[in-house]
């Protein structure tokens, strides 16, 4: 069961279940139950009713259906869901409207959990309701955001990809609903994904009429732009498009010339294309604005091997085991370099400890199987 499920769930202790007799009258004989099945109260309204001396020889049907809505929306998976939902159909052919109206109520009450547990019931009803399905993601969004304060970050990321899940599936079932492009942005700048933030707000700047939201957004991807543009360039990198990506650093370095990741990518962008003297130029740069990043040692001393640099490549290796710690990469490639000096304790050494750091790794076992036949 999925933590969002579970959270919900628990409020199952909330809810009394009544054994009705035949002769039960509800609601004044607005419906008649097909059969005998347990129905739903929650606890505090029936208390209140005890208290209160009004739970006589007739129980009001606004319980029952407050009962049913309620458990629906904490357990959608009931062994009763559908005879509930022929009740609630049978007493009222406007529910739908009826649970998002509790929903709101809940929420303009501050009340986050009763408004998505309606929200919950009303998505059963009615999985194709966009208005319902926009609310409960709000919802979801707020109980994460209480986890974020609690600093209770595993619990809060549930419930806020869950909000997003939410918010993806209302474009499959309408895809011109603004609102739910408006939010989603927010949510995929959130996570980081600039380039998704920016490719749906582009979309929601064309559907909306609310002059004060468009300007919001315009002013949100004026200030994504250069993330996005940077994703765009990894997405390049990572599709081995170098020259496209080189493109998109060095414009984005004549205004970040500070951003250690920026000379990184970019040196990777030049080693793509074999360009090795300028990436190692960039990847020292890197190294001087951050000592601490282990891929920079390691790319930069790949570069130096290959144009030739193997005692500076070893020292380069040695300086990332030192700042960084035993890394599996730097010690396989430093015991490389010694091979090439045919120094073969050294490089024995580093590629026996590489090896035991990653006995999975095919190409460091292989090499150290080969050693180990040189070495005897």
């Amino acid at each position: 069961m999925s933590v969002v499920d579970s959270y919900f769930k628990k409020n199952i202790d909330k809810v009394t279940f009544l054994e009705l007799k035949k002769d039960t009258v509800i609601g004044e004989g607005k419906y008649s139950l097909k059969k005998e099945i347990p129905l739903p109260i929650k606890t505090d309204a029936l208390i209140n009713e005890i208290k209160e001396g009004n739970l006589q020889d007739e129980l009001s049907l606004t319980f029952i259906i407050d009962g049913i809505i309620y458990l629906m929306g904490i357990d959608p998976n009931f062994p009763y869901i559908e005879d509930y939902k022929d009740i609630l159909y049978g007493v009222n052919d406007k529910i739908h409207d009826y649970i998002f109206y509790q929903g709101i109520k809940a929420v303009e009450n501050k009340d986050n959990d009763s408004g998505a547990i309606y929200f919950r019931a009303l998505k059963l009803m009615d999985p194709e309701n966009v208005h319902g399905r926009f609310n409960y993601a709000l919802n979801l969004e707020e109980i994460g955001k209480k986890y974020l304060n609690m600093e209770m970050e595993e619990k809060a990321m549930e419930f806020i990809k869950a909000s997003t899940r939410e918010l993806e599936s209302i474009l499959d079932i309408d895809d011109k609903y603004p609102l739910a492009y408006y939010k989603l942005g927010y949510h995929y700048k959130f996570f980081g994904n600039f380039l998704k933030a920016k490719l749906i707000w582009s979309k929601y700047l064309t559907l909306d009429k609310d002059e004060l939201r468009l300007q919001e957004i315009r002013e949100e991807l004026d200030l994504i732009e250069d993330e996005a543009e940077i994703e765009t360039g990894l997405i390049h990198l990572q599709r081995e498009e170098f020259h496209k990506a080189i493109d998109i650093f060095e414009k984005l370095l004549k205004k970040y010339d500070n951003f250690w990741e920026l000379k990184y990518f970019l040196g990777a962008s030049y080693k793509g294309i074999g360009d090795f003297e300028n990436a190692i130029d960039l990847f020292y740069e890197a190294l001087d604005l951050n000592s601490g990043e282990l891929e920079i040692y390691n790319e930069l001393g790949i570069c130096l091997v290959n144009v030739g640099k193997i005692k500076e490549a070893i020292k380069v290796f040695t300086e990332g085991i030192e700042n960084v710690g035993n890394d599996y990469k730097l010690l396989f490639n430093r015991g490389l370099c010694y091979l090439q000096l045919e120094e073969l304790n050294k490089a024995y050494e580093d590629i026996s400890i590489a090896a035991s750091l990653n006995p999975e790794d095919k190409t460091i076992k292989a090499q150290k199987e080969v050693l180990d036949k040189l070495t005897k």
